[in-house]
């Protein structure tokens, strides 16, 4: 965090017209201005999180693409499927494994006693699987029609403010990946043949993801 601190002391002597500088430069609603250390906490997990999320969401994308050449070839045919595809890719692999919670209160949770102060690790994984409100939800169904009801990026007020640009990142990088090549492919050499794959986690309870992904690409004519 100190060299976060460094970059919002920076921006408040030489303001630029960046994402820091709104952040260097923000005040309580009582005029006063936050310390640059505390600025900073809050600047190095916004730009961490929104590489690591987005990272764990393309290589999950390619992942799906080139297990199911089927989806892959009907993704290709029809690019307007790729809003609702990174939707169920982001319902059915999360890059968020886990979230901690402080229970303001005592309360009770599915016949848990949970005292208040008590930390509480939500999984937004099972909440996306909850057959309740997602029809065959371990399934991959690119035309769910209430896919981007997951909790991939939370809820409510804590909704991520990434988002958005998250989204974007991954429409412009798989339509752009598909406009270069012509099939993508697993390594079998790494992850093994069709129907027996292996993959390695991230050893982490916070962030799900791949801690590598070796793909084959045909470029396209």
């Amino acid at each position: 965090y100190d060299q976060f601190t460094e970059y919002v002391e920076d921006r408040r002597r030489s303001p630029r017209g960046d994402v820091l500088t709104g952040l260097a430069t923000a005040t309580y609603p009582d005029g006063s201005t936050p310390e640059a250390k505390d600025v900073a906490l809050i600047a190095a997990n916004l730009f961490a999180a929104g590489q690591e999320t987005t990272v764990r969401l393309l290589s999950f994308a390619l992942q799906m693409l080139g297990d199911r050449p089927d989806l892959q070839q009907r993704v290709r045919d029809d690019r307007a499927l790729i809003p609702n595809f990174i939707e169920e890719t982001l319902r059915i692999e999360s890059p968020l494994r886990g979230q901690f919670r402080m229970a303001r209160r005592r309360t009770k949770l599915a016949g848990v006693d949970i005292p208040a102060g008590a930390s509480v690790l939500l999984l937004p994984g099972a909440a996306n699987r909850d057959p309740r409100f997602f029809e065959n939800p371990y399934e991959f169904d690119v035309d769910r029609p209430n896919a981007r009801k997951h909790l991939g990026f939370g809820f409510g007020i804590h909704t991520c403010a990434g988002a958005p640009l998250a989204r974007a990142e991954g429409r412009v990088t798989l339509n752009r990946l598909l406009d270069r090549t012509s099939e993508i492919r697993i390594s079998e050499a790494a992850h093994g043949p069709a129907g027996d794959r292996h993959y390695e986690y991230l050893p982490t309870y916070l962030f799900r993801g791949l801690t590598n992904l070796n793909v084959e690409f045909t470029p396209a004519a």
